[in-house]
């Protein structure tokens, strides 16, 4: 991820998130800098982009979104103090 915007505020960052498989019953996680964390894909009948959900540390909620051209976005919608959303822009290297 290269971009993130919180509020009207957006700055350069340099961040991975990778979706994997971590375990032998199939679940998937979201990994990042803040750790892993379990992950739902939401249209998993669709080979051409993707959408997981995931509810990490805090109650914070994420929705990572991958276009079909590559274009990877990860909400972080937070719940630990004032509400907050969190928006992170990037490229998807695999789908």
């Amino acid at each position: 991820m290269t971009v993130q915007c919180e509020n009207l505020d957006c700055f350069s960052i340099n961040d991975t998130y990778d979706v994997i498989a971590a375990d032998h019953a199939g679940e998937l996680f979201l990994s990042s800098l803040a750790g892993d964390r379990p992950v739902v894909r939401l249209n998993p009948g669709n080979t051409t982009s993707a959408a997981y959900a995931s509810a990490g540390h805090h109650a914070i909620g994420e929705l990572l979104t991958i276009t079909q051209d590559g274009l990877a976005t990860v909400s972080i919608h937070g719940s630990d103090g004032p509400t907050r959303t969190i928006t992170v822009f990037g490229t998807c290297e695999a789908l």
